[in-house]
């Protein structure tokens, strides 16, 4: 099978340290959905994505595996192609590897004794969690000489068994090994390497300035947030980690660059293409791993899926930093603006002066018209009650362009149940 002809297959069908359950707030159908339009975006952008192809033949059988990478470095797509006189298999893996938010296709082709084929499909989808949350299945009997597509089947919806919980450890092994076979596959061809095709390697831009933050690339592969230093020379070397903050365990060929500490941090908003600095973000985030990281450190970006708008926060132990800002044509950064203030008034009034409390902030929503949605959770100090949620706030903003300049106003604020 071609690459073209499995697009064509896939078409058918704060940093919060506080535990996040989406799947338990959207339903079924909208998760699907999310993922579907995700996949999309990563099919778009592929052919202007670092990829990574290797062909090996044994037994009569011929392998094709590939991988993609964006401009971040994150893996967006893996890809395994077989193919033997019987018939063949295509596997595709697309999403978020790290979230464990991904989408499989497979499609296995069966070559028949009157000459057909018997072709036999599944869509499977898994929730942000790493459950399967969805299982979608096609079967075929072609004739000889008819073509084998499958558009016009229709789906059979596979009945899923419910999963224990808390998960047995098998069913925690069994998605262990579902999550780790598409990186093992990208790792593998990364280190026999060099990619096949690499539309950054000859754009140098601004490169010696900045180093891009994992995780934070806008949908359409084009934008991400990066970290970078106010000094006119920068010597890279000197801030890649070369010890694992979780384990303390020396790290072998890191790609991770750690600037904690030092007091002129920048971090940028970046055209990927170009390797271009588009403006300064007003956040100082200290390294390209996002986290969480120990201390209660970690940074969340969150795009519009129309990739021109975006929330970038921070934070450590409490709610440190929050800013948002739009990308128009050029591509220029219009502005960023500070939504800490917006944040503060929401929640200051709510906290009692004689109260200790912190907050940690969840980016709900960025959406194209510009409204955001931001979730504070204020949190308990006190010594007896420390980090104990006192309440949970849904603040809807909206960025608006003025004469003067992007400004962020508040349409609405209200009031959760804890236990969300």
């Amino acid at each position: 099978m071609n690459r073209n002809s499995t697009i064509l297959l896939f078409f058918g069908f704060a940093v919060v340290l506080m535990p996040r359950n989406t799947s338990g707030a959207a339903s079924v159908d909208e998760q699907v959905k999310k993922l579907a339009e995700r996949c999309k975006q990563i099919e778009a952008q592929l052919d202007r994505s670092v990829h990574y192809l290797r062909k090996t033949e044994a037994n009569g059988a011929t392998t094709i595996e590939q991988a993609w990478f964006n401009g971040a470095g994150d893996l967006i797509k893996v890809a395994i192609d077989r193919t033997e006189p019987s018939g063949g298999e295509l596997t595709e893996y697309s999403g978020d590897f790290f979230h464990r938010e991904m989408f499989i296709l497979t499609r296995k082709e069966s070559r028949l004794a009157d000459g057909g084929t018997q072709v036999d499909e599944s869509r499977a989808y898994f929730s942000n969690d790493g459950d399967l949350i969805r299982k979608l299945t096609k079967n075929a009997h072609f004739k000889a000489g008819e073509s084998t597509d499958t558009a016009r089947i229709p789906n059979t919806v596979a009945d899923l068994p419910k999963p224990n919980d808390p998960r047995t450890q098998e069913e925690r092994d069994k998605k262990d090994e579902i999550f780790s076979k598409p990186e093992q596959i990208a790792g593998a061809l990364e280190t026999a390497g060099p990619p096949a095709f690499d539309p950054f390697t000859k754009v140098k831009g601004d490169s010696e300035k900045f180093r891009v933050i994992h995780r934070t690339v806008s949908p359409d592969g084009r934008y991400a947030i990066a970290l970078g230093f106010a000094r006119a020379q920068i010597n890279w070397d000197d801030f890649v980690e070369k010890t694992d903050v979780m384990t303390g365990e020396p790290k072998e060929g890191s790609h991770t660059y750690t600037a904690r500490g030092e007091q002129d941090v920048q971090n940028y908003v970046v055209d990927l293409a170009q390797k271009k600095i588009l403006g300064e973000t007003g956040c100082d985030y200290f390294s390209t791993e996002p986290g969480p990281r120990p201390g209660f450190v970690s940074c969340e970006v969150k795009w519009s899926p129309d990739s021109t708008k975006f929330v970038q926060e921070w934070e450590q132990k409490i709610y440190i930093d929050c800013v948002a800002g739009e990308i128009v044509p050029g591509p220029k950064l219009i502005g960023v603006v500070d939504l800490e203030k917006q944040i503060d008034k929401a929640t200051s009034a709510l906290v009692k002066k004689s109260q200790p409390a912190g907050v940690w902030v969840t980016v709900d929503q960025v959406n194209n018209d510009g409204t955001i949605v931001i979730k504070p959770v204020v949190v308990s100090r006190a010594e007896d009650h420390n980090w104990e949620p006192l309440f949970t706030l849904s603040e809807k903003l909206r960025l608006r362009r003025t004469p003067g300049g992007l400004r962020v106003e508040t349409v609405n604020i209200k009031r959760l149940p804890n236990e969300e």
